[in-house]
């Protein structure tokens, strides 16, 4: 069988060999990608990979500017291609986030994207997912790590595939539905059960 490719989009926030040496480690052939050059060289990928970190506002307005945008909701919606999102590309994925300034997302999933209370925020370090709602993904308490001061609200919990604590405060960190999977942590920092969760996406969607 034929390793899938995987095209991850660099949105120069985030530390894309890490991410690259982790997809490749799970199975993939990688393909990084500018945000400049997604547009023109879009149409040989089996799954996009959607990572980040940053500001919500700036890297919508970014998305928006060289068309990525349109890129990712077609792969997504029309092509029904798999998709995966992290921390930020995670949130990204829903309609709207109040982080900074109100922005409009890709409303690829339903939903907003709040900011945690400032006495707990920013959440850095690792969290186990203790509440697993969902278990084709990820089958039993395992810890992943996380950087994020924001979280994602789905209007449908019903696709919530896992939840974790910042403190007491219990946010959703990961999702999936259908071919999309978002995840608030950081596979590529959470070691072995970050690789675990990308082998179980390869494994779902590439048999």
């Amino acid at each position: 069988m034929r390793k899938p490719k995987a095209q991850i989009i660099n949105l120069g926030l985030n530390n894309i060999f890490s991410i690259e040496k982790a997809i490749q480690k799970s199975g993939f052939i990688t393909n990084v990608m500018n945000i400049r050059e997604v547009k023109k060289n879009n149409n040989s990928n089996d799954i996009l990979i959607l990572p980040g970190v940053g500001n919500f506002h700036s890297v919508m307005k970014n998305l928006t500017k060289y068309g990525v945008d349109e890129v990712i909701k077609k792969h997504a919606i029309i092509k029904k291609k798999p998709i995966l999102g992290i921390c930020l590309g995670m949130q990204l994925l829903f309609d709207e986030s109040d982080e900074t300034i109100k922005t409009v997302g890709l409303s690829i999933l339903e939903g907003k994207v709040k900011s945690f209370p400032k006495k707990i925020r920013p959440n850095i370090g690792w969290c186990s997912t203790a509440n697993i709602v969902k278990n084709s993904l990820i089958t039993k308490k395992e810890f992943f790590y996380f950087v994020h001061s924001n979280y994602c609200t789905p209007r449908d919990e019903n696709y919530i595939l896992t939840k974790s604590y910042n403190q007491n405060f219990q946010f959703c960190s990961s999702i999936l539905k259908e071919n999309i999977v978002a995840v608030q942590f950081h596979p590529e920092k959470s070691g072995k059960f970050g690789l675990n969760i990308l082998k179980n996406i390869k494994k779902k969607f590439f048999k």
